[in-house]
């Protein structure tokens, strides 16, 4: 579990624009202040964001534009959306990753990896109405057609208590008032 972790901060500080091997943090009289990359912006497009979408099985369990996986949250484009921000979306995927990293594992028999620019040209397909409008199932290849998720996980499970504790499926059943007591 500690990989997945590192792994996953590695992607956001990748995301952010850090530099590996520069210095985190230089102090001063006030405090310790945060060095990052002066220029956080990317070379990001949408259309290379959708082909990572469909590639790297992102489809199978979400969809966009009505075409891809119902077993997690859709990624359709708002109609007047801010520009995408792969720093948020980046967050969002992170509070995602514990249900994210389960159904992968399950599903797949892997989890996805993805680079710092990968999230950037996913965040510019989730925010672009226009190249959601090039996605349907023609265009996806039949064994990911055929290999959608249709059940919505994300509505069934308890996954705001597996992402405040890491686990699900620990509540205890209720029992009926009228259940018979067992006195051995």
């Amino acid at each position: 579990m500690r990989w997945i972790v590192t792994a996953g901060l590695a992607v956001l500080l990748g995301a952010c624009g850090a530099e590996s091997g520069a210095p985190a943090a230089e102090q001063t009289g006030s405090g310790a202040h945060v060095s990052l990359k002066p220029n956080l912006k990317r070379n990001i497009d949408p259309a290379r964001g959708r082909d990572i979408f469909v590639e790297k099985g992102c489809v199978l369990c979400h969809s966009a534009n009505g075409v891809g996986g119902k077993a997690a949250p859709a990624l359709d484009a708002e109609v007047g959306a801010p520009p995408a921000d792969p720093l948020d979306f980046a967050a969002r995927m992170w509070r995602g990753a514990p249900a994210m990293i389960e159904l992968q594992s399950v599903e797949l028999g892997y989890t996805i990896y993805l680079t710092a620019d990968e999230i950037a040209h996913l965040a510019a397909f989730a925010a672009d109405r226009e190249a959601q409008r090039q996605l349907t199932p023609d265009t996806l290849p039949e064994n990911i057609r055929n290999g959608l998720l249709d059940q919505r996980f994300w509505e069934m499970e308890d996954w705001d208590d597996y992402l405040a504790r890491g686990r699900e499926g620990e509540m205890q059943p209720e029992v009926p008032e009228e259940a018979p007591i067992d006195r051995n």
